[in-house]
């Protein structure tokens, strides 16, 4: 098996665990609580593994630095409450990820535009799948 695949089969094993287990969570609090709170625990966890490990924190240069300002702003502002707010208001988490999960389609048309790669049939096939797939499990 392939590195890149035995983690991402690893990813999304864990991340349906971690929705099984937010699922009560989520429906008990809002977006900003449940913000406030896992970042205290993972500020709190960082620090820890910084002492601990000796590990030094090297300063980004300012055009990473701006980047990563720019990822957390669209995690924090817009993936993670939209995450949030679709498994909260749906009946099965199932449904939402299905839905949420087809940004491996945008990545995959992002990139073959990008990289001018061509599409096949058998790609076409695996993109029909994965619309299909989400269309009947949302349904």
């Amino acid at each position: 098996m392939e590195t890149w695949l035995f983690y991402a089969l690893l990813a999304a094993v864990f991340i349906s665990i971690r929705d099984i287990i937010s699922l009560d969570f989520i429906k008990r609090y809002d977006y900003i609580q449940y913000m406030i709170i896992a970042n205290i625990l993972i500020f709190i966890g960082t620090i820890v593994y910084v002492l601990l490990s000796g590990t030094e924190i090297q300063i980004p240069k300012t055009n990473d630095f701006f980047i990563i300002l720019i990822r957390i702003m669209i995690v924090y502002f817009i993936i993670d409450p939209s995450v949030y707010n679709s498994i909260k208001n749906c009946d099965n988490p199932g449904y939402a990820k299905s839905i949420i999960g087809l940004n491996t389609l945008f990545l995959f048309f992002i990139v073959a535009y990008m990289y001018k790669s061509k599409i096949d049939s058998k790609k076409t096939g695996g993109i029909i799948a994965m619309l299909s797939g989400a269309y009947l499990l949302s349904q």
